[in-house]
């Protein structure tokens, strides 16, 4: 075999050779053009930019954790992104949001304080879910500081605090206990008011506790 025909064997070796190592050769080549190589379809799928911001503003909204701030951001992204699919979620979470702002203030509660999770990550989610105005979330750190627990030390003044907050999201179980503390302090009239409010909530208190005074 003279050099040309070998030449002409080991051109079409490698070219047998380099479409067996790239199954997808066939599908790298534009407009009939051999040679015209680019990448597979399947791997240019660029996201565009305003997709892009739009997911980076709604993890934003995600990471928040004072209510003045989810409201803040949520008014921006609505504003800023008018035809989201997320649109719906972003005007429930600032509705929530100002609710617990509204309470926050109510019960004495600065902006930081839903900040301070203790490294406990249960208290971090119900410290986020507290903020978006989730009454669930607010009577369960209620129970931890009347207990003690999920990185708090117990504390009546604090756990008192965190009743009125989840009673004023409309926590029921949270009003009814509200209503015995103030009934342990005296409070008659504010007693009465929470144990009404929790029974107007659906809350159905044990049978031997359903009777008052007053």
């Amino acid at each position: 075999m003279n050099g040309q025909s070998l030449r002409a064997v080991s051109t079409n070796l490698f070219g047998t050779m380099l479409l067996l190592w790239l199954p997808d050769a066939g599908a790298m080549l534009t407009d009939g053009r051999p040679g015209a190589f680019h990448e597979p379809a399947r791997l240019l799928q660029p996201v565009r930019p305003a997709e892009s911001a739009e997911a980076m503003r709604w993890q934003e909204i995600q990471a928040a954790r004072r209510p003045s701030r989810i409201i803040a951001l949520c008014r921006a992204f609505l504003r800023d992104f008018p035809a989201s699919a997320k649109g719906d979620e972003a005007r429930s979470l600032a509705v929530g949001a100002a609710r617990a702002q509204s309470l926050q203030y109510q019960v004495g509660f600065s902006g930081d304080y839903f900040e301070t999770a203790r490294g406990d990550p249960t208290l971090a989610a119900n410290l986020m879910g507290a903020a978006r105005g989730s009454p669930a979330a607010a009577f369960e750190i209620a129970q931890a500081y009347g207990a003690g627990s999920h990185g708090v030390s117990a504390s009546l003044y604090r756990h008192e605090q965190w009743l009125r907050f989840a009673a004023g999201l409309g926590h029921a179980r949270a009003s009814w206990d509200l209503a015995q503390l103030y009934n342990s302090y005296g409070r008659v009239a504010d007693a009465a008011h929470f144990e009404k409010r929790a029974t107007e909530l659906g809350y159905k208190p044990p049978p031997r506790l359903s009777n008052r005074d007053y």
